[in-house]
């Protein structure tokens, strides 16, 4: 839309609001490779494999680690989905983007002999924080039927919020009742007024034919 003569682009925006812009991409250095292997080699067996779980404490944001004390923390009670991996390097990751000062990457790992699960894909967010790569969140996306069971997939959403036994969440699950209420709303309401309509259409055409006969 063409402004009037006099004013400007800058002049159009409300005092106070916000311009979002994405950043920039940035080449994925060395350094920077080697920032996110080193830091997924110490947080997988420390945070998600639940071996020692302060180790990881010093690898995350202040946000990621926001709630969970540190005697939380060191209990394993902490915002990361349990998860025995295969034994090994985790350098085989895919890049999701590389800005300035954030990273993202998707990480597939391998269950163990005594994890119930199949795969699981996970996303991690780094951020650089006072010249340090810390983690800033690192959350199921996708999981896999074990080997032997009948394939199945679970997207991103069946992971919000995430509950295990091997460390206690700190969402309850009352608040999963909310969002069920609203789904079964949103499915069962159409679906009840579909059954109506078409009862009081056959109701209509059985009235039709009759005064035909």
């Amino acid at each position: 839309m063409a402004l009037p003569k006099g004013h400007t682009e800058r002049e159009r925006l409300r005092p106070g609001a916000q311009v979002v812009r994405t950043p920039h991409s940035v080449r994925l250095t060395a350094e920077r490779r080697d920032a996110v292997n080193e830091a997924l080699d110490t947080f997988i067996p420390a945070a998600v494999e639940r071996h020692h779980p302060l180790r990881a404490l010093p690898l995350v944001t202040h946000d990621f680690r926001a709630g969970a004390t540190r005697d939380q923390w060191s209990r394993g009670d902490l915002p990361v989905m349990p998860y025995d991996a295969r034994a090994g390097s985790f350098h085989g990751w895919r890049l999701n983007y590389s800005f300035p000062k954030e990273i993202s990457v998707e990480l597939l790992l391998h269950p163990a002999p005594k994890e119930p699960l199949g795969a699981v894909a996970f996303t991690a967010v780094f951020k650089r924080v006072h010249n340090q790569w810390l983690i800033d969140s690192f959350a199921p996306s996708a999981s896999f039927a074990p080997v032997g069971k009948a394939a199945r997939i679970k997207a991103q959403p069946d992971y919000t919020p995430f509950q295990d036994t091997r460390g206690n969440a700190r969402l309850s699950t009352r608040w999963l009742l909310v969002p069920a209420a609203v789904l079964a709303l949103i499915v069962l309401v159409p679906v009840g007024l579909g059954i109506a309509h078409l009862r009081r259409s056959r109701r209509a055409w059985r009235s039709y034919r009759a005064s035909l006969d």
